[in-house]
């Protein structure tokens, strides 16, 4: 039976994921809930950070989703299925052609109203250990995981590249800024692939935090 389901979660693209059983859902909401308190608490008296404001260029509008650019962005994507999916990724892309219009007018629409669909704000959390070999009955060892829908994702990538776009046309960029962008062609040369991709889902994830209310 286990080997049954490990290849129907290869079929529909899910990952295995190293949780153990020693603790259930409550105790690890619990925790992370109270680390995150801890957080907060330990920075509730720190100024804020003095901005120096300057006029800078605004956009006003979103440039439109196109059909095409969609269905690019369903080629490219990975053939990873969330929990939250209602077909799997690869499925998918195997029909990409046909419903990139629709997703296109979904994108559009959101963009345009600036509201974001409650079921793009949802995603799986696993918490998986931090690195192997460490002591999986003790909480702090673990890191939560989410996992967006792969429409949540798509409309992110969206976002990112007009956003992109946006701060290198008008220049406001920190030139020795290295994290959460696209590497120079000096910074391609030091920094391997992994990096580069790690740090666009960072920017993508912070950009839709700025755009939408969440």
């Amino acid at each position: 039976m286990r080997k049954l389901w490990r290849s129907l979660s290869g079929v529909l693209g899910e990952t295995s994921s190293d949780v153990f059983d020693d603790h259930s859902a409550a105790d690890f909401a619990a925790f992370f809930a109270d680390k995150i308190d801890a957080v907060r608490a330990s920075t509730s008296t720190t100024p804020p950070y003095n901005v120096v404001h300057s006029a800078t260029s605004t956009m006003d509008t979103w440039p439109a989703v196109t059909t095409d650019e969609v269905k690019k962005l369903i080629d490219s994507a990975l053939n990873k299925t969330c929990q939250l999916d209602p077909a799997p990724t690869w499925l998918v892309k195997e029909v990409g052609g046909l419903l990139s219009p629709f997703i296109a007018l979904l994108s559009n629409k959101s963009l345009t109203t600036g509201c974001l669909p409650s079921e793009f704000k949802q995603a799986v959390v696993r918490p998986l250990l931090k690195k192997s070999g460490l002591d999986s009955s003790l909480l702090k060892n673990y890191r939560p995981v989410s996992t967006l829908s792969f429409l949540s994702k798509l409309l992110e990538r969206v976002v990112q590249s007009r956003l992109q776009t946006y701060l290198d046309s008008n220049d406001m960029m920190p030139k020795t800024q290295s994290a959460y962008t696209v590497p120079s062609t000096a910074q391609k040369r030091h920094f391997p692939k992994c990096t580069t991709i790690c740090c666009l889902l960072l920017m993508v994830h912070r950009s839709l935090l700025c755009v939408y209310s969440i």
